[in-house]
């Protein structure tokens, strides 16, 4: 397989913060790049390269309430036990093992 050379624009500062980082991790600029792209081709996405912002987006807080309301309420014969032996207990009970 033929290398091909990848290049790209940053300020001197950037860089070389940038090489401090690689090399603490035993990297250097072209091993991290090769990463990057193996990941993009894997992953056929981008979306690991957005910085967190801290924030969940519309649609996470969607999953999520999508996902709690897929959740079964405790039913009156099912009651929420309040300790670990009775937890442990009920999910036994609910599987037919006790």
């Amino acid at each position: 397989m033929d290398d091909v050379m990848v290049t790209a624009r940053m300020s001197k500062q950037r860089k070389a913060e940038g090489n401090r980082v690689l090399a603490k991790a035993g990297l250097n600029a072209s091993q991290a790049i090769n990463m990057l792209f193996d990941r993009l081709v894997q992953e056929q996405d981008v979306s690991f390269l957005e910085a967190p912002s801290g924030i969940a987006s519309q649609a996470a807080w969607d999953d999520a309430a999508s996902f709690v309301d897929s959740l079964l309420l405790p039913s009156s014969d099912f009651p929420v036990p309040e300790d670990k032996g009775s937890i442990k207990a009920a999910r036994l009970k609910a599987r037919g093992l006790m």
